[in-house]
């Protein structure tokens, strides 16, 4: 009966995901602003699928959002200096010096942790950015801009 129980415990874990929810205006269907940079975090695989990573832009004020397994946010940013911050078990910081007119692809890889999941960051090429978001979820968007 504890395999079972057990067993039971374990599938429900590894099917169940956590969601994408974005907080930030989505603007993947827009066209880029001359004065601002796009930026899509990516994230590709189910390794940690019931963890989110959550994702802020320059400081812990400004929530993005949330990434779930296999899918993806997408929000436009200033030029200049961008911090990227992805809290899981810890956090991590990704700065982009963004440039104008510019589309910046960013995978975020799951790492195992003590207790949750670690995040470390991979920086793709256009035509590999493209390539992966085309195959993910976009989020659930919870805006108010």
């Amino acid at each position: 009966m504890k395999k079972i129980i057990t067993l039971s415990i374990l599938s429900l874990l590894l099917i169940s995901c956590a969601s994408t929810k974005q907080y930030k205006k989505f603007t993947a269907t827009d066209q880029i602003s001359q004065d601002k940079a796009r930026i899509y975090l990516i994230r590709t695989g189910n390794f940690g699928g019931f963890i989110k990573f959550d994702v802020y832009q320059n400081t812990k004020d400004n929530l993005i959002g949330a990434v779930g397994p296999k899918s993806y946010l997408c929000f436009d940013s200033p030029i200049g200096e961008n911090k990227i911050i992805v809290k899981a078990e810890s956090e991590k910081i990704y700065t982009i010096n963004a440039v104008a007119g510019k589309t910046y692809y960013l995978r975020l890889v799951p790492k195992m942790g003590v207790n949750k999941a670690r995040v470390n960051f991979e920086l793709l090429s256009n035509e590999e950015g493209i390539k992966e978001a085309r195959k993910l979820k976009s989020p659930k968007m919870y805006y108010t801009e």
